[in-house]
């Protein structure tokens, strides 16, 4: 009696150990599914508030509300950026310090994609020998993403111009140079170019550190120098430009035009497909462990 006793609390333990461990392994797989399906709908959030398309109507000479518009919601706003081929085509502004941006667009709204921004040091109508913008380095081309590009020179060629629009007139850009630095480089960051350094030690210095250097910079030049993070906590690639009173005709017209009806490059699945293989993924994963517990009931069944 006893002997059958132990043999059924024996059996029940085992069970109920069996039924914990499934039940565990089961509740931490559907965490890890809910937890991915989560991050797959935060990062495409934040990819959507980076999109280009956001600010569109907005544009200088766009069909739509118009860049003055922009500037009454939010005065911060000074310029337009065109790059011309790649992911960079937004709204620039200037904060009271170098952070309000970093998690803020250009509307003023809270955006982890944060905004371009002018370094709060530098003059915003680019009257400065060098004037500094700061952007997040995404992926799919968004802000500041596509200036990794220009470590190879073929690239730089091929995307070479663009657009400034700043006190109500169109400037061209002409880019010269792609520089990996530092996050701390004095010289490459220095809101005072002409001064400290001179004009002449910060070319000299570009020309020093660039990897990739296409054009022709003089002392009488305003530049722009766009930055963004690398892979390294200090890494930075920065694509140095000269303002030109000429303004360029963009090749990429209907590039811009195709990326702007599917999409943008490299964005994938759709949010709502990535949802759905989460969830798809969690009943098969469900199913899987679930059903070695079936077996046993089976193998037991038939002795």
């Amino acid at each position: 009696m006893w002997h059958d006793l132990s043999r059924r609390l024996a059996k029940g333990f085992i069970r109920l150990a069996n039924w914990l461990v499934d039940g565990l392994v089961l509740s931490f797989v559907v965490l890890v599914v809910l937890y991915s399906a989560y991050v797959l709908v935060d990062n495409g959030r934040v990819a959507d508030a980076a999109s280009a398309e956001v600010f569109e109507s907005y544009k200088p000479d766009a069909e739509g509300p118009g860049f003055e518009e922009l500037q009454a919601k939010n005065p911060d706003v000074c310029a337009w950026i065109t790059i011309y081929g790649t992911g960079v085509d937004y709204p620039v502004v200037q904060g009271k310090d170098n952070d309000e941006y970093l998690n803020k667009d250009a509307a003023g709204n809270f955006a982890l994609s944060g905004a371009l921004f002018i370094d709060y040091q530098c003059a915003k109508d680019f009257s400065g020998a060098s004037t500094i913008i700061y952007g997040h380095h995404m992926e799919n081309s968004l802000m500041f993403g596509d200036l990794d590009q220009y470590t190879s020179a073929t690239y730089l060629q091929q995307h070479k111009y663009g657009d400034l629009y700043y006190q109500g007139k169109h400037h061209g850009l002409e880019i010269v140079a792609y520089v990996p630095a530092d996050g701390y480089d004095r010289v490459i960051y220095s809101a005072r170019v002409g001064e400290d350094p001179t004009t002449e030690d910060f070319l000299a210095y570009l020309q020093e550190n660039a990897t990739v250097w296409d054009g022709e910079l003089t002392a009488s030049d305003h530049m722009v120098v766009m930055s963004t993070c690398g892979t390294g906590t200090n890494d930075r690639h920065v694509v140095i430009a000269k303002i030109t009173d000429q303004t360029y005709d963009n090749p990429y017209v209907e590039e811009t035009v195709s990326r702007t009806l599917t999409g943008n490059a490299g964005e994938g699945f759709p949010m709502w497909a990535k949802v759905g293989i989460a969830i798809l993924v969690l009943v098969l994963i469900a199913w899987v462990v679930g059903a070695p517990r079936k077996g046993r009931k089976n193998g037991k069944s038939g002795k």
